[in-house]
C-alpha cells in the first residue's frame, strides 16, 4: 500500500481535536489548562489520564500510554498508524488520496470505491426486505437470526437476476471499471457485465475503520455451484489479513485478552447475537501468518473452534504453529455431536458454547490425544513414524518460541518415547536436530533502554535530556545541530527519535505536533510524550541544553585522546596522520567527532 503523504497526515491531524476525540470514550473534566479522566487503557480508580488541548496530546501517568490523535485511535481501536489516519480522515470528511493503493490501481479513486461498496451493502439490505429477498429472509430467520441481528450485522440479499446491482449502481453514477475493481461484477465473454452475487444471502465484510470492503454470499438454491462465494481480492480487500466479525469483536477481544476463531459467518454471528462478542471467522481461506500477527496485537489467548469433522481438525492444526510462533497461548475446542458452533449455540445455548471454549484443552494436549489415537490405529510403521514426528515437530516449535518450558518438553518427549517404545535419548537427539531447523526463537530480553525514566547519568542521560529540550523548545534546534548530530545517540530508541527531530529541524518543521504525526511504531507516542513531559517538569531548557552539549563534547574529546594514545603506543603512524588531518579540517556545521 502506498505511503500516505505527509501533508495529508497533517491535514487530518489539524482537523481532529484531541479533547473531542478522547471525550467520545472517556468522561473528562477540566483541571487547570488540561482535562483529566480515568485511563481507558488500564484499570484505575483515581484519574491519572490527562489530555492537553494546547499540545494536542494525551498522557497517562499510571500506565505510561501517550501520544496524539493518531496514537489514541491506534490504542483504542487496536489498529495501525495508516488505518488510524484513514479512519480520522473519513470522520473529518477529508478524501484519502487517490493513489493510496497498489500501482496498478493508482488511477482509481479509493474513496469512490469505498462509497460504491457502501452503496452495494445498502442495496442488498433493501432487497432483503422486498419480494426479491423473500427466500433469503426466510432462510436467515430459519437459522435463528433475529431481526435485530439482521440490522446489526447488515445482512442483505442478492436478487436472482443477472444484473440487478449492476443496473442500480450505473443509475447511481458508478462506472463499469469501478464495479469490476471491487469484485461486484464480472465481465461477460461477449462483452458487458453481470452481477457476481446472485440469489444469495449477503454478509458484508467490514474492516477496522467500519468500511464495507467485501461480501460473502450464501447460496439459496442447491443448484448453485458454490455454497459460499466471497469477493475476490481487490484494492480494498485482502482475505489473508481480514476476518469476519472483527469490526464488532475488536474491543471485546482487547478487553478480555481472548479471541475465539471459527470457520463460518453464522458461527461468528450466532454467538455475537447471544452476547459472546469475541468471536471471529476466517473468510474461506486457511489461517495465515498475517491473520495471526493481527490477532496477537489484540489478545495473547486464542481458542480455535472449527467444525468437528476431519477437515475442521486439520484446519485447527494447520493454524497451531502460526500462533505458537507469535508466542500466543493456543487451545483447540471441539463442538460435541458433530455440530458447528452456530447450530450448537441454537440447540444448547451460548452458555454451553462458552463452556466448550473455557474447557478447550491446551493445543498440545489436543494434538497429543489425536496423535495417540492415530498412532494406535496406524496400519504400518511408516504411518506411526509420521504421526510421532508431526507431534514432535510441534513440541519443538513450542519450546523454541517459549510456549512451553523445558520441564514440559521433557515430559512430552518421555510420553512419546513410551508410546513408540523407543529410548528417550533417541528422541532427545531428534529434538536437537529439529531445533536447529526452527527459523527463529524468542529473542532474549533487551537491556534497559535510555528512554527509561530512571536513566539520568552519563552520556545516555545527556542524550535523553537533549531530546527532551528539543521536543519542548524547537527554537533551540540550530544550537544543538551546530554541536551534535543524530548519529551520536547510542540508544536505538533515542536514535530513532533523534533522526526524526533532525529531519524535521532541517526542514524548519520541528514541533511536537509534527513528531506525533510520525508513524514510528506502537510505542512512538509514549516515547515522545515522555520526553515532552519530562522537559516541562525540568524547565530551564537553554541551560540544560548547553550543559549536556558541553558534556557530550567532553566525552568526544576523551575518546579522541584515548584513540591518540592507543595509536601512539602501538606505533600506528597511519592513524596518527589521519587524526592530524582530521584535526586540521575546518569546522562546518558540526564539531568533529
Amino acid at each position: 500500500m502506498a505511503k500516505l503523504p505527509e501533508h495529508f497526515i497533517h491535514q487530518v491531524q489539524q482537523a481532529t481535536d484531541i479533547v473531542e476525540l478522547v471525550g467520545r470514550y472517556v468522561t473528562l473534566r477540566r483541571r487547570g489548562k488540561d482535562h483529566v479522566g480515568l485511563c481507558p487503557f488500564h484499570q484505575e480508580k483515581t484519574p491519572s489520564f490527562a489530555v492537553s488541548p494546547t499540545k494536542q496530546m494525551f498522557k497517562c501517568f499510571g500506565c505510561g500510554a501517550g501520544g496524539g490523535v493518531f496514537q489514541f485511535v491506534m490504542l483504542q481501536q487496536k489498529i495501525t498508524f495508516p488505518e488510524a489516519v484513514r479512519l480520522l480522515a473519513e470522520q473529518a470528511g477529508i478524501p484519502v488520496p487517490a493513489d493510496d493503493g497498489p500501482p496498478a490501481e493508482a488511477g482509481m479513486d479509493r474513496g469512490e470505491l469505498v462509497r460504491l461498496m457502501r452503496f452495494a451493502a445498502d442495496f442488498y439490505r433493501q432487497q432483503l426486505r422486498q419480494d426479491a429477498g423473500a427466500a433469503a429472509l426466510a432462510y436467515v430467520r430459519g437459522r435463528g437470526v433475529t431481526d435485530e441481528s439482521i440490522e446489526r450485522f447488515e445482512l442483505g440479499a442478492a436478487p436472482d437476476a443477472w444484473d440487478a446491482l449492476y443496473r442500480a449502481a450505473r443509475a447511481a453514477g458508478f462506472r463499469d471499471r469501478q464495479l469490476a475493481a471491487v469484485g461486484l461484477v464480472a465481465e461477460r465473454d461477449g462483452g458487458g457485465y453481470y452481477d457476481r452475487f446472485r440469489n444469495r444471502l449477503m454478509f458484508p465484510i467490514i474492516d477496522a475503520a467500519g468500511r464495507v470492503i467485501a461480501f460473502g454470499g450464501r447460496a439459496l438454491s442447491d443448484d448453485q455451484r458454490a455454497k459460499y462465494l466471497n469477493s475476490p481480492e481487490t484494492v480494498l480487500f485482502d482475505k489473508s489479513s481480514n476476518l469476519y466479525g472483527l469490526a464488532w469483536a475488536r474491543q471485546p477481544i482487547a478487553r478480555t485478552g481472548r479471541v475465539v476463531v471459527v470457520e463460518g459467518y453464522f458461527d461468528a454471528l450466532m454467538p455475537a447475537q447471544a452476547g459472546m462478542d469475541n468471536v471471529v471467522a476466517t473468510l474461506g481461506t486457511a489461517l495465515t501468518e498475517r491473520h495471526v500477527r493481527m490477532l496477537s496485537r489484540l489478545a495473547p489467548d486464542v481458542t480455535l473452534v472449527f467444525d468437528s469433522d476431519a477437515a475442521g481438525a486439520a484446519a485447527a492444526e494447520r493454524g497451531l504453529e502460526l500462533f505458537i510462533a507469535q508466542e500466543m497461548h493456543v487451545r483447540i475446542g471441539a463442538v460435541p455431536d458433530g455440530k458447528d458452533p452456530c447450530d450448537y449455540v441454537l440447540s444448547a445455548g451460548v452458555e454451553a458454547f462458552a463452556r466448550v471454549v473455557e474447557q478447550a484443552p491446551d493445543a498440545l494436549d489436543y494434538v497429543w490425544r489425536k496423535r495417540s489415537a492415530q498412532f494406535a490405529g496406524a496400519e504400518n510403521l511408516v504411518e506411526r513414524r509420521q504421526a510421532a514426528e508431526d507431534f514432535l515437530r510441534i513440541v519443538v516449535t513450542s519450546a523454541a518460541y517459549g510456549a512451553i518450558d523445558a520441564v514440559r518438553q521433557g515430559m512430552l518427549v518421555n510420553q512419546l518415547a513410551h508410546l513408540m517404545g523407543l529410548p528417550v535419548e533417541h528422541l532427545t537427539q531428534q529434538v536437537r536436530r529439529l531445533l536447529r531447523r526452527v527459523p527463529t526463537a524468542s529473542a532474549p530480553a533487551s537491556p534497559p533502554s535510555a528512554t527509561d525514566r530512571g536513566v539520568v547519568m552519563g552520556p545516555a542521560g545527556a542524550q535523553r535530556r537533549i531530546l527532551e529540550v528539543l521536543v519542548a523548545e524547537p527554537d533551540l534546534f540550530d544550537q544543538a545541530a551546530r554541536q551534535a548530530g543524530p548519529e551520536e545517540f547510542t540508544d536505538p530508541v533515542l536514535a530513532a527519535v533523534a533522526r526524526e527531530i533532525w529531519r524535521l529541524g532541517d526542514l524548519g518543521e520541528l514541533n511536537l505536533e509534527s513528531l506525533l504525526s510520525v508513524a514510528g511504531g506502537d510505542d512512538w507516542g509514549r516515547i515522545v510524550t515522555d520526553l515532552a513531559t519530562a522537559a516541562e517538569r525540568r524547565g530551564n531548557h537553554a541551560a540544560t541544553l548547553a550543559e549536556d552539549l558541553a558534556y557530550l563534547e567532553s566525552c568526544r574529546c576523551r575518546r579522541r585522546l584515548d584513540e591518540l594514545r592507543q595509536a601512539a603506543s602501538s606505533g600506528d603512524e597511519e592513524s596518527l596522520r589521519r587524526y592530524a588531518a582530521g584535526r586540521q579540517t575546518p569546522d562546518v556545521r558540526r564539531m568533529p567527532r
